[in-house]
Formats: structure tokens, C-alpha cells, sequence
């Protein structure tokens, strides 16, 4: 093989491997990125004595993405729990469209850890085009564990 001949073959390797990269980033800029972190909310000021549980929705998609339904699973079941109408940070109303790199928490009372027998899993925020994204953190399983 020439030195041309290999200079060639390098150049057309990069370019395929390349090629590959670029789909996998257009596909990657296709999906729905959300991050769900189920929290502890501790009401201060007026806030209400019922709101002591909270979860954080952030957009990092790189488009807008609605957020129709956030709640619950339980642990060895299909069911879940959803927060009928939770209280949001900034005061506007759920169902909540979010804009690439933005988030929204959502306050509502604790759900029951215990539904048939079985304990929370995790919280889920599902949008309107059917994903559902879960969320788990150290506070949850605290929150999961209380009886």
C-alpha cells in the first residue's frame, strides 16, 4: 500500500466514524431529557402545614417539553399515585409546559407509602406525548420508609 493509498484509507475511516458520531447526536437532540428529584418540603412563612412533600422537574431536552402528570409508583405493581392538582413554585398552572433547561417544583401533601401492602418505588413525571421519566433520591427513600 502507497502512502497515498493509506492517507486516503485514514481519511475516508475518520469521515465513517464521524459520520456515526453525527447521527448518534441528532438522534440524542431527538429525545425527551427530564431529571425527576422527589424531595422533602419544609413549609416556612405562610406556606401550608399539608405541603411537605415536593418534586422537581427539570427540561433538559433541547426542546419544550409539557409535563401533564407527576407522582408515584409503588414497588412490585403497576400502580401509581398521582398528585391530583400540586401547588407549583412559581405559582402558574399544572399541566406545565417547560422550555429547554428549565424546571418547575410541584408541592403537594405526602402520599400514602403504603398502597395495598406496597411500598413507594419512586416518583414519575410523565408528559404529554407519553414518556414517563423516574426519580429517586435519598429523601424519598426516607419519605418511602416512614410508617
Amino acid at each position: 500500500m502507497t502512502t497515498v493509498e493509506s492517507i486516503t484509507l485514514a481519511i475516508a475511516v475518520l469521515g465513517a466514524v464521524l459520520g456515526v458520531i453525527n447521527t448518534w447526536v441528532g438522534l440524542s437532540k431527538e429525545k425527551v431529557k427530564l431529571i425527576v428529584t422527589p424531595k422533602h418540603a419544609i413549609p416556612v412563612g405562610g406556606a401550608p402545614e399539608h405541603l411537605e412533600f415536593c418534586v422537581e422537574v427539570v427540561n433538559l431536552s433541547a426542546f419544550p417539553v409539557t409535563v401533564s402528570e407527576v407522582g408515584v409508583f409503588y414497588r412490585g405493581t403497576d400502580k401509581r399515585s398521582v398528585i391530583p392538582n400540586p401547588i407549583t413554585s412559581d405559582g402558574k398552572p399544572f399541566p406545565r409546559r417547560l422550555e429547554s433547561r428549565s424546571g418547575v417544583t410541584l408541592y403537594s401533601e405526602k402520599p400514602r407509602p403504603l398502597v395495598n401492602g406496597k411500598r413507594m418505588k419512586c416518583a414519575f413525571a410523565k408528559t404529554d406525548c407519553g414518556v414517563v421519566v423516574k426519580g429517586n433520591s435519598p429523601a424519598f427513600r426516607q419519605i418511602a420508609n416512614e410508617i
